[in-house]
């Protein structure tokens, strides 16, 4: 069985210099969008293909499973953090990082559903709170997050499944919600301990709440901001970190967080420019949450991406906007398909991602989507990676993947009568 360098089963990360005819690449360096293969992977079955790979990308994942060539070489190359970034980041676990784990079920989503509820009901009671100037009820908003830490290791697949719920109209107070769950998420998976945990839920959850001190107009402005408007945006994370101290009863890196979540490794940050090494993690890890779940929410200045594009993003702007092992736990954390995303299948289907177990890489279990006369109803369960398809069909496979709410999908009511 070969070494899983990556994490996934019967997968390799190697130098391109390695790369043979007959290997199957499965990830690469670089976004899938910048390259002219398909979604779910390329044999590399010509001369040219492997060129292009060996002047384009510095690793590439093969998975021997899928390869006509089963050679592995005998050396593996990694993406190395620098020396800083080594100091003040957390080691991975032996075998790679923790991946998203669970299943969407019945019993699960409900479970997910009731929580959220929750959820949203008390982020808007505390937005409205710091709206009018009330301050912020601490006391409750520990309790939110610890109930939250409790439940998301059962519950993380529908939980996750739930932040793809994405309406234009309520962005902020979802944007808080759906940072905290995935902050607790990435949290789990670069093994951290409880109480860091519990932290990561919290900076994540009153991250942005200074933006509801910002003038809505320049907030909802749909074009480009002007110089003068985009530094008064700046000043949420200052405002925002103000407050809370004001308040108290936060842990400093809660506040921290909040403060300097729009830091950069590159130094090109705010509102300090901190460099690499003096950001905190707590303030790295947000601002990889927050990137991630802005970048896939429509807003009223930029259309939604797909979570795949979202991640090609963060993997491209590694160690220069966002912290390299960071993004790379938070890629495998999630996977290339996590639960709820939308794709459409190469039999022009479209369907929702149900799991994406380690070694299926874009071959998850989806659940099938039927147009109906309200709009999209849940159909059949379909698992993509043991299909055996009758002689001479293609078996179906993902062939891409769509932004959250596209073609009109709500996810929000397929998840109420999910059955």
């Amino acid at each position: 069985m070969p070494e899983r360098q990556s994490g996934w089963a019967f997968e390799s990360r190697i130098d391109p210099s390695d790369l043979q005819l007959g290997h199957f690449v499965t990830r690469l360096d670089i976004p899938w969008s910048e390259t002219r293969f398909p979604l779910q992977g390329v044999l590399v079955d010509t001369p040219r293909k492997r060129r292009w790979m060996q002047e384009h990308c510095a690793w590439v994942v093969i998975c021997q499973e899928r390869s006509a060539n089963k050679w592995l070489p005998s050396r593996r190359t990694a993406v190395a953090p620098t020396t800083q970034e080594a100091a003040s980041s957390p080691a991975p676990r032996m075998g790679g990082w923790l991946s998203l784990g669970g299943e969407v079920n019945p019993e699960t989503l409900e479970r997910a559903l009731e929580i959220y509820g929750s959820l949203d009901r008390r982020v808007h009671d505390l937005a409205e709170q710091f709206r009018v100037g009330k301050g912020i009820d601490v006391g409750s908003a520990r309790s939110v997050v610890s109930e939250l830490a409790g439940v998301l290791e059962q519950h993380a697949a529908a939980l996750v499944w739930l932040t793809r719920i994405k309406e234009r109209d309520d962005y902020t107070a979802q944007h808080c919600i759906n940072a905290s769950i995935l902050s607790i998420g990435l949290a789990h998976a670069l093994d951290w301990d409880e109480r860091k945990i519990e932290y990561a839920g919290l900076a994540g959850l009153l991250h942005d709440l200074g933006k509801l001190r910002i003038d809505s107009a320049i907030l909802n402005k749909p074009g480009p901001l002007t110089a003068e408007e985009y530094e008064i945006i700046k000043t949420h994370t200052t405002i925002g970190h103000e407050l809370l101290v004001e308040e108290g009863g936060l842990p400093d890196p809660v506040t921290a967080a909040v403060l300097h979540h729009h830091e950069r490794p590159d130094g090109r940050g705010y509102p300090h420019g901190l460099a690499r090494g003096v950001i905190p993690p707590l303030a790295r890890l947000v601002g990889i949450v927050d990137a991630y779940d802005a970048i896939t929410s429509q807003r009223v200045y930029d259309p939604a991406r797909s979570h795949h594009d979202a991640l090609g993003i963060l993997w491209k702007q590694r160690n220069r906007q966002f912290d390299g092992p960071m993004v790379e736990a938070f890629t495998q954390y999630l996977g290339w398909v996590t639960p709820g995303t939308l794709v459409r299948l190469t039999s022009g289907q479209l369907a929702l991602v149900l799991q994406a177990r380690e070694g299926r890489g874009l071959l998850p279990m989806v659940r099938l989507l039927e147009p109906g006369s309200s709009g999209y109803e849940l159909g059949g369960t379909l698992d993509l990676s043991s299909q055996r398809p009758e002689s001479g069909d293609a078996p179906v496979r993902v062939a891409e993947v769509l932004p959250d709410g596209s073609e009109d999908v709500d996810m929000r009511l397929l998840s109420e009568v999910f059955d």
